[in-house]
């Protein structure tokens, strides 16, 4: 053993004599540090077969590198372990997005990969990718043609696709056309993947349609566990994702998503409180939002009107509910009393408040109200006013657009536009159009950038043989400003129009 041990510690002695020895003729470079950027920021959205370009900063001028371009599905609900896309092997990227591999709506990862070839070391750059088609984006505009729906799009580079519905879905034409309802966000309702809701609704028929190809998914029987014995439906929509809204013959039908299992469709109709189901609900919902969560605080997610007995109702997907009694300021006015019939109803510019337009006779009334209470203070009550919006009652409740940037409320009457100021309770036109043509729609959308914050207005007008769209651009403070665009023209007659986003 002590034989052993002598050997050991020799052996030691030898290890540290030639480690003592190393002349140290390695070359050890300096580490090269990539500086890799690009221009592009954001998101990048292109379409199947079309080329992608790319052309990343990178200083190659002393060094021998080697570059690699690769992408995969972003996706966990998938997984990472699938195969990836090779798209170059040059500094610049001149690739097609191959049909074959990448899929409309989902998101991809993009990398650009560096390798510095004396040493190995690799630095990689990333992109987000989105894939598109050309119904992505734009202006979703309905039309009766010869009373039967159909829609165009037009796109944010003034492109105009047409007949969008027929030709897709031949084989379910929808009468009398009502309304587009499109979900600005994913609803999971545990029926399919999660995506968003957009439905085609005819006075007596719907269908819900794939967002991304237009498709006809569902029979509007499929979306109720049980369906009405009778199809009069006035409105056709979600109020954000969380509860789908459907008037039907004038009764309620919700379907409420959440956080509990199994499949989640519409059921038939609501009783109103004390009433069971003699109630009339208007063509209107006002939602929560968004919020910071309190304990303290009431909410009143989804609020709706009753046109024949003349008050508000607190929905859920279970009920629908009067209010408390301290939730109404009764000197401004009462929720569960309100006497009035109501015309129009949509968000104002302040948070989680909502304008409501109302009208006993001929004298229009504007009502706000928000649906969040504050520390302290459980009324939900703003204001109420007489209106001084000359002409507002004898137009349709589609030709008014109230704005969510300003304190605005655009309407059209014949062929003249009109803004009314809620602060000081006037009105003013703001353009007029060729006088054969009368203003039927008018649609507002705000657009909230880094670097603006300003909005649009959609004008849709009928002179008896066509309908023509006017864009009008509008200022943070209400001023409206026609495009330097030309009017599109050759519409049929338009019922309705929804601003889809790429989402």
């Amino acid at each position: 053993m002590k034989q052993m041990r002598k050997y050991i510690y020799v052996l030691l002695l030898f290890i540290i004599v030639a480690c003592t020895k190393d002349n140290n003729n390695f070359s050890y470079e300096e580490p090269f540090d990539f500086q890799i950027s690009d221009e592009v920021e954001g998101v990048i959205q292109i379409r199947p077969g079309e080329i992608l370009h790319l052309s990343p900063d990178f200083d190659d001028a002393n060094g021998d590198y080697s570059y690699l371009w690769f992408a995969w599905r972003n996706s966990s609900a998938v997984g990472y372990r699938f195969d990836r896309d090779t798209l170059g092997t040059q500094k610049e990227l001149a690739a097609e997005i191959k049909p074959s591999y990448y899929i409309v709506g989902e998101p991809y990862k993009l990398t650009f990969k560096v390798t510095d070839n004396r040493t190995g070391v690799s630095a990689f750059y990333f992109y987000d990718l989105r894939i598109i088609n050309l119904y992505s984006e734009g202006w979703m505009v309905l039309e009766d043609r010869n009373g039967q729906a159909d829609f165009s799009m037009l796109l944010p580079d003034g492109e105009v696709i047409r007949q969008i519905y027929s030709s897709i879905n031949p084989d379910h034409p929808i009468a009398e056309p009502l309304m587009l309802g499109l979900t600005n966000g994913t609803v999971i309702d545990g029926v399919d993947d999660p995506h968003r809701k957009f439905y085609l609704a005819g006075r007596n028929d719907a269908v819900e349609l794939d967002v991304l190809t237009m498709q006809k998914k569902y029979d509007f029987g499929f979306l109720f566990f049980q369906p009405p014995p009778v199809t009069q439906l006035s409105f056709m929509d979600w109020s954000g994702t969380s509860l789908g809204v459907i008037v039907n013959e004038g009764l309620l039908c919700t379907n409420f998503v959440g956080g509990f299992p199994g499949a989640k469709k519409f059921g038939l109709y609501m009783q109103a409180p004390g009433l069971e189901y003699d109630y009339e609900m208007a063509p209107f919902v006002a939602n929560i939002g968004q919020y910071t969560w309190d304990s303290r605080l009431q909410y009143y997610d989804h609020i709706m009107y009753d046109q024949k007995n003349k008050r508000f109702y607190n929905v859920t997907g279970q009920n629908m509910s009067t209010f408390p009694t301290d939730a109404s300021n009764t000197s401004v006015f009462d929720l569960n009393n309100v006497g009035l019939t109501m015309k129009y109803m949509a968000p104002s510019n302040i948070s989680n408040s909502h304008n409501a337009i109302m009208s006993e006779g001929t004298q229009a009334y504007l009502l706000q109200f928000s649906c969040l209470t504050t520390l302290g203070n459980p009324i939900i009550t703003q204001s109420k006013r007489t209106m001084t919006a000359p002409y507002i009652l004898e137009t349709s409740a589609s030709s008014i657009a109230s704005s969510t940037l300003s304190g605005h409320i655009f309407y059209g009457h014949e062929n003249t536009l009109y803004r009314y100021t809620i602060n000081s309770n006037t009105t003013s036109q703001v353009h007029t159009l060729p006088a054969n043509e009368e203003i039927i729609n008018v649609k507002f959308r705000a657009i909230r950038t880094a670097d603006d914050e300003s909005g649009q207005l959609l004008v849709a007008t009928w002179d008896g043989q066509e309908s023509k769209l006017y864009d009008f651009s509008v200022s943070a403070t209400g001023v409206i400003t026609a495009t330097d665009e030309p009017a599109k023209s050759d519409f049929d007659r338009v019922v309705d129009m929804v601003y889809k986003n790429v989402n």
